[in-house]
């Protein structure tokens, strides 16, 4: 997950965070019930998942993110179900500005409600949220012990991680939201995302992925779509931000010398209209070579500084167009952003 401020000045558009998938209660158990795991559950899960008919786009889901049979299982017998965005609202819900949610699970039906990505940049995140989905469906069956267990291990990785890694921020959005969902996201989240884990960890996850490395190369590809915007906004915005305070600092010196050579060309003027003002021809000529050749540096000076503001407003035309991308992006991720960080780069433009 990437977050971004705006920045006023030039108006540059946020990119926003997402979650992968959510839990939502639905009027289900509370987040501290563990739900048994025992064979009476178990049959009850392989008879729904043999008797669901799984479309192509789950099966490829399953392939994708490297499932094993057991991780396939626990996707199927959740009913997964990729809804388009215009209806997706209906099961999975947040309404929290600046986050997008690609999934969820209901705690009341064990169902699992999929975002329908039509981006092509950001289809790869689809089994990422699939495999995120089905380990919420796990959690769920685990018992209160074994929970308590893998709870201890979710924090001893999450602490190795690095000191700057966006999961950090991440997870206080989920806690923001409930505290509960700490250690069950940390389940899904790290599960399908982060490569390095710790022993025990990796192989309990092994139970649902035949190749974990596949999911994590998933998440990673989407989320180097995401950095790659970021760091070119960043860029531009740091560029037109230095370019517009050089501006500013030739501006005002322009309009501080523009200034006083009028005035002394007026002056000039009034005085050589008088006769007999000057003393001697020569000192006529000097002063007037003089105004003249700060004259010409006056126009020099003000053809660099409409240089500059041309090649400000060029760049500002890219970050428009970035900007455009990153709305799409946000889009593409299910996010609906506040209004003041709708802003327009636009309206930065700068004129003589």
């Amino acid at each position: 997950m990437s977050g971004l401020s705006a920045g006023q000045k030039i108006g540059r558009s946020v990119i926003a965070v997402f979650a992968l998938g959510a839990l939502s209660l639905q009027g289900g158990s509370a987040w501290t019930l563990g739900w048994v795991f025992d064979n009476e559950r178990l049959i009850k899960d392989q008879l729904v998942a043999y008797q669901f008919d799984a479309p192509d786009d789950i099966l490829s889901y399953v392939e994708q993110a490297g499932l094993s049979e057991e991780g396939a299982l626990y996707l199927k017998t959740s009913l997964p179900k990729v809804v388009p965005s215009m209806e997706f609202g209906r099961y999975c819900s947040r309404d929290e500005p600046g986050i997008g949610v690609l999934g969820c699970y209901t705690l009341r039906d064990g169902r699992i409600f999929l975002f329908d990505v039509t981006d092509p940049r950001l289809t790869s995140i689809e089994p990422v949220v699939a495999a995120h989905e089905m380990l919420h469906a796990v959690w769920f069956r685990l018992s209160l012990d074994t929970q308590t267990d893998l709870g201890v291990l979710l924090e001893e990785g999450f602490a190795a991680l690095q000191a700057d890694h966006p999961l950090r921020a991440r997870i206080v959005l989920y806690e923001d939201v409930n505290p509960a969902v700490r250690i069950p996201e940390l389940y899904a989240i790290m599960g399908t995302e982060v490569s390095v884990l710790p022993a025990e960890l990796e192989a309990h996850y092994a139970i649902y992925f035949q190749d974990r490395t596949k999911v994590v190369a998933l998440a990673d590809e989407v989320y180097r779509v995401f950095d790659t915007v970021e760091q070119e906004l960043m860029a531009l915005s740091d560029n037109l931000e230095s370019r517009g305070a050089e501006i500013d600092g030739l501006r005002f010196t322009y309009e501080a010398e523009s200034g006083a050579l009028r005035s002394q060309i007026l002056a000039f003027n009034e005085k050589a209209s008088r006769p007999g003002a000057f003393p001697s021809r020569s000192e006529f000529e000097s002063l007037r070579a003089t105004l003249t050749e700060r004259q010409n540096r006056l126009e020099a000076m003000r053809v660099t500084l409409q240089t500059k503001i041309s090649e400000f407003n060029t760049l500002l035309e890219e970050l428009n167009t970035v900007n455009d991308e990153v709305s799409e992006l946000n889009q593409g991720i299910n996010v609906t952003l506040r209004s003041e960080d709708e802003l327009q780069a636009e309206d930065s433009t700068i004129t003589e």
